[in-house]
């Protein structure tokens, strides 16, 4: 039978209705597939911890990680539905594996679970500091925290046997402390999240120049405390390496500090003198453990140092930048060029 045209019309049109409503099926299918509609069912408990100035974007991302959400693209969805997370709080909330996007939405909508203080700890704090801060802003007293770190309760992986001090291993970063935390579950998680993030360094480099990561975390402690500029830190880290391949003395005044205990702005002649191991200006090689908590550019720049044979730094501005050399005699002039800098206090 041979149609017409308005029947070749209605034909096509018709199959496009069957295609339309396929396709619609489908993508709804796939979208309760991935946890954009539907009831949850919900799994294990797990605590979930939002960030200050999390986009929900990010804070999606980390559901999915952790196993609450199958998708993210069910997640934007429900973003879409329930008109942006913008409402969504900083917390710790408690939460459940294998959830559906709109309830995950909606019972992070309702509020953090969980009340929580905010402690912050500088790149380059020492174990005192530490403590000192998690007594100021939080309800753990200092004396208690200090007294976890040394008792065995608070393990890393990355402490030698030989080696009694977790001085270096915590991450300095910002941590929310709940009312049921106690000393030891803080310190443990700050160790654990320097251990994270140790793991996400590439070391071969230096381990096949015959250190240690334990070596390379001491390096970066000194980094730390020397580089005000970024850019520069795998500029110290080589002259760290190149003066101990030599059996240079480090001579960094950082170490001088920590042998001191004291964060002072200016050493004195007798501070240069202090008989200490840490006392790099005394005692070649590194000093005995990290000088303080080294930051994650630092550990980077410990990993991978610049090339070439620089062997000396000095302040070379009123900003902090330094100027780098190879020889004495380039060290002497860029020191005396700093010298004659009149910077303001």
């Amino acid at each position: 039978m041979k149609l017409t045209t308005r029947g070749r019309i209605l034909a096509a049109l018709g199959l496009l209705v069957v295609i339309a409503v396929i396709a619609a099926g489908a993508g709804y299918f796939y979208l309760r597939s991935i946890g954009t509609f539907g009831t949850s069912e919900p799994g294990r408990p797990v605590e979930i911890v939002i960030p200050e100035g999390s986009s929900a974007v990010e804070i999606g991302k980390l559901l999915k990680s952790k196993n609450v959400i199958e998708s993210t693209l069910a997640w934007r969805v429900a973003l879409f539905l329930e008109g942006g997370g913008e409402g969504i709080e900083a917390g710790r909330y408690e939460m459940f594996t294998e959830m559906t996007a709109p309830d995950a939405f909606a019972l992070l909508s309702e509020g953090a679970t969980v009340d929580f203080v905010t402690v912050t700890f500088p790149e380059g704090s020492w174990l005192r500091d530490f403590a000192r801060i998690v007594g100021r802003d939080s309800h753990i007293k200092r004396s208690d925290f200090t007294a976890a770190l040394s008792s065995g309760e608070v393990t890393s992986s990355l402490k030698p046997e030989s080696v009694e001090t977790l001085e270096g291993l915590l991450f300095p970063s910002t941590y929310q402390v709940i009312e049921e935390d106690t000393p030891a579950t803080v310190a443990q998680r700050i160790v654990d999240e320097f251990e994270r993030k140790v793991a996400s360094v590439d070391f071969s480099k230096i381990e096949a120049q015959g250190y240690s990561i334990y070596d390379a975390i001491i390096v970066a402690s000194m980094i730390e405390a020397e580089a005000k500029v970024n850019s520069e830190r795998p500029k110290i880290a080589s002259v760290i390496y190149n003066r101990l391949e030599v059996g240079e003395k480090l001579g960094i005044d950082a170490t001088v500090l920590y042998a001191l205990g004291e964060h002072k702005e200016e050493l004195t002649l007798s501070d240069l003198a202090v008989d200490s191991p840490y006392n790099t200006r005394l005692h070649a090689g590194l000093p005995p453990t990290p000088i303080g908590a080294p930051g994650i550019e630092s550990l980077r720049a410990a990993a991978d140092p610049a090339p070439g044979d620089l062997f000396f730094y000095v302040v070379g501005d009123c900003e902090g930048h330094h100027a780098f050399s190879e020889t004495a005699a380039e060290f002497a002039r860029d020191k005396a060029a700093y010298q004659a800098l009149e910077c303001s206090t």
